[in-house]
């Protein structure tokens, strides 16, 4: 019996584990839902479902930052967390080693490559594992997400979209999306208190006892 009760207890202690050391990275994925408004009504057709519109990849649980650039000709600037965003308008992940676009002169009123950066505005927060607050701004050759006038940014519930192309299940038009914001966290389970530890094995032991004696 002596024997038995720390081997239950380590069994225990095993299986529930330390917490992991550091800080855990965060995706959420934005998932669009809706079509709330279309300029051109034949033009806008909701993707099938699921369907991630774009994601954002953050360094941990609780971040704050913000991106922004003006377009060819001045420089990116950054603050607060790193960030990973991929949405459609973007032909790479857009990251703070984006530096502008080169070779220098390409911008939007030049011409350029479909997924062309013009400029872009980002912010968010994050508190333990909760999106507060997002705000997203890209504009490219061919596709914008938020900043149309009048109509604000890409926020949590969805924002304005425009395309030359398709974006969002829009064509050749502007609209307006909706949808939410999900990470692939889990939610974390609680450490038992030592109290609740011992009652486990003890009545873990109990149990044992009582098949023995029936035996």
């Amino acid at each position: 019996m002596k024997q038995l009760v720390p081997v239950i207890a380590a069994a225990l202690i095993g299986a529930i584990g330390p917490a992991p050391a550091g800080a855990t990275p965060v995706t959420w994925s934005f998932y669009e839902t809706a079509i709330t408004s279309c300029n051109n009504p034949g033009s806008c057709a909701l993707p099938p479902q699921p369907f991630v519109f774009m994601t954002l990849g953050l360094p941990g649980t609780t971040s704050n930052g913000t991106a922004t650039w003006l377009g060819t000709g001045s420089q990116p600037v950054y603050t607060g967390d790193s960030f990973t965003l991929t949405a459609p308008p973007v032909a790479q992940p857009l990251t703070p080693a984006f530096a502008g676009n080169t070779p220098a002169g390409i911008n939007c009123l030049n011409g350029g490559l479909r997924n062309t950066i013009c400029d872009f505005n980002i912010s968010w927060a994050e508190v333990a594992g909760v999106l507060t607050s997002v705000s997203i701004n890209v504009d490219a050759i061919n596709d914008n997400i938020g900043g149309m006038a009048g109509k604000g940014p890409f926020g949590l519930t969805g924002g304005p979209l425009a395309s030359d192309a398709t974006l969002g299940g829009c064509s050749a038009t502007q609209c307006t999306v909706a949808g939410f914001w999900q990470s692939g966290l889990t939610v974390p389970q609680p450490m038992p208190e030592p109290m609740s530890v011992a009652l486990l094995v003890a009545g873990l032991v109990g149990t044992w006892l009582s098949r023995r004696l029936a035996t």
